[in-house]
């Protein structure tokens, strides 16, 4: 395990994916680590040539993923810190189809240079497996953000699959590319191999940002939105079923227990007119009860519980859902008036990337005993792999 200073670091789950692009051909290398009491523990690593099934296997948990490449598309050069830079290490080509991850260092920049299209196709591949890119660096300068810990280990370079970084106190002095190192890293007691330490460099420079590295992520900011949103729609469903099924049984048991004793008063004093208008008054009572019950739809003829688990149960993995209204309000709340629901309306609304799995779930669903008719109200491509739709289902 790799020791962490205290107060840092809060516990916590991720994936780590480096692609190593040789020949427009990726390979692939993760790790699945955690922090728990200030140490980075690596949970599950893996490499394999190609996504196939055997290695999205991995990919069972909640975990956002920090991506790092490598490789023949990425220019790292070392350039003199002065206006205009950028130029000379892309010359005539424009600036806007780059990423630029960027090392300051006094009178000198050291910059790595891929075109958007990689990152943003890898990321976009990423997301079809249902993972959340939430950072992204590439190239050998961020694993300057090792120096301190490989000083401590007693290393005076860091080296990947493809680079070797050389360095003097806290600086970097040289790098090269295409590094043939075969010999692993050993960071207090973790024993990383030429492709997992970029990784852990990575990570470490995603939750302590080095302010002499410079690259804008501001274009994940819609990836981390989504995979909060993913993960608390997930805890809300819980915790909404559980309110359910909980005050379900509340009611069910208030019920049987306010009728029990309205049968033992009425077999108490049934020949007083004490008892009458006791009797009368709880029936009044019972009645008030039931309306509400019946109002709020807890009495429902249909068993709410039963739509969500039927249709969480039902959704594959190419969809995933956003919102589930099993009571939607027939017209907009008005603060002065009554509002009304209605009890005959499931909405759902998601996003999917396969048609054919979406008309297939939407057929499985026209199949179950408690659906009248299924509409689809929209169905909308919102990105080259995401389509969004919103179905209507008459109970």
């Amino acid at each position: 395990m790799i020791t962490i200073p205290k107060n840092i670091i809060k516990t916590n789950g991720y994936y780590l994916i480096g692609i190593y692009l040789t020949d427009n051909t990726p390979r692939y290398q993760l790790l699945q680590i955690v922090f728990k009491n200030n140490e980075l523990k690596v949970e599950e690593r893996s490499y394999s040539n190609r996504l196939d099934d055997a290695f999205k296997d991995f990919f069972k948990k909640d975990y956002p993923v920090i991506l790092h490449l490598e490789g023949d598309n990425i220019i790292n050069k070392v350039v003199e810190n002065k206006l205009g830079y950028r130029n000379n290490v892309i010359f005539k080509a424009d600036p806007e189809d780059f990423y630029f991850f960027e090392y300051h260092q006094e009178s000198k920049v050291f910059v790595s240079v891929i075109r958007k299209h990689i990152i943003n196709d890898s990321i976009a591949l990423l997301k079809t497996l249902k993972l959340y890119t939430i950072n992204v660096s590439f190239g050998p300068f961020v694993m300057s953000s090792l120096i301190p810990l490989a000083k401590e280990n007693g290393y005076s370079s860091i080296l990947s699959s493809n680079y070797s970084l050389q360095f003097n106190e806290n600086k970097i002095q040289s790098f090269e590319n295409n590094s043939s190192a075969q010999e692993n890293f050993n960071l207090g007691g973790e024993v990383l191999n030429p492709k997992e330490v970029p990784l852990i460099a990575a990570f470490l420079n995603h939750k302590y940002p080095n302010e002499a590295m410079d690259f804008d992520i501001a274009f994940l900011e819609h990836n981390k939105s989504e995979f909060k949103f993913k993960k608390w729609f997930k805890v809300a469903g819980i915790f909404t079923l559980v309110f359910i099924l909980t005050s379900l049984f509340v009611s069910n048991t208030l019920l049987n227990s306010y009728l029990s004793n309205l049968a033992e008063k009425e077999s108490t004093y049934a020949i007083s007119q004490q008892t009458i208008l006791r009797v009368d008054k709880l029936s009044e009572e019972k009645a008030l009860k039931e309306k509400i019950l019946q109002t709020s739809g807890a009495n429902f003829k249909n068993f709410i519980t039963k739509y969500v688990v039927d249709i969480g149960n039902s959704v594959p993995n190419d969809i995933t859902l956003k919102t589930l209204n099993t009571i939607p309000v027939i017209r907009k709340i008005n603060p002065s008036k009554k509002i009304n629901f209605d009890f005959s309306i499931v909405r759902v609304s998601g996003e999917t990337t396969n048609d054919n799995t979406f008309n297939n779930w939407v057929k499985r669903l026209k199949t179950y005993s408690w659906v009248n008719k299924l509409e689809i109200v929209d169905y909308t491509q919102e990105s080259k792999y995401v389509n969004s739709f919103v179905i209507k289902i008459k109970i």
